[in-house]
């Protein structure tokens, strides 16, 4: 899958419109976020979905930085902190089975 196939994805999840510069911007981040904890050039293939999933919550999460949870009308959302926390179990066992050493961790 190509950078813009998985950019494609994204906007598809999200059902947007005119957010084409956020939504590459949020994709940079992620992307190099996962880069670095893998230690690799690029994101490997079987992997690609992290980034789409990472993508999505970000976006969601626009205007919540920094906030560990919040309460709206009775509802109340709680944040991940580690936003590559869910994803760990998939990066380490890729990292072990690409005997490659892991990057860092935010926490």
């Amino acid at each position: 899958m190509t950078k813009w196939d998985i950019l494609t994805r994204i906007r598809n999840i999200l059902q947007v419109n005119n957010q084409d510069e956020l939504i590459e911007n949020i994709f940079y981040l992620v992307n190099e976020k996962v880069v670095s904890y893998l230690k690799v050039e690029e994101v490997p293939k079987s992997l690609e979905w992290i980034l789409v999933e990472l993508s999505v919550q970000r976006f969601n999460r626009i205007g919540s930085e920094g906030i560990s949870s919040e309460s709206v009308e009775g509802g109340s959302t709680v944040y991940i902190e580690d936003e590559l926390g869910p994803y760990y179990k998939f990066l380490d066992e890729y990292i072990s089975e690409n005997d490659t050493s892991k990057g860092y961790r935010l926490f």
